[in-house]
């Protein structure tokens, strides 16, 4: 195979990629977009959320830090 068929393939299959992600994102429904616009990024993650969310209440007086090091010198 030439360099140049090689290029084209490549921008083809770049190209199909692209449609089918075109494709799959045109299929989501409408009620599935509003909720994402109305939520953001984690949109179903409430703890009240009726819809069977998995996210866990937090206080809010005191935030979750992890597993903290004492940086000492």
């Amino acid at each position: 195979m030439s360099i140049a068929l090689l290029v084209v393939v490549g921008f083809a299959l770049v190209a199909v990629g692209a449609g089918v992600t075109f494709m799959i994102a045109s299929a989501v429904p409408q009620s599935m977009l509003q909720r994402a616009q109305d939520h953001g990024r984690f949109a179903g993650l409430a703890a009240e959320d009726q819809n069977g969310g998995s996210g866990k209440r937090v206080d809010a007086g005191r935030p979750h830090l992890g597993n903290q090091a004492i940086n000492a010198i």
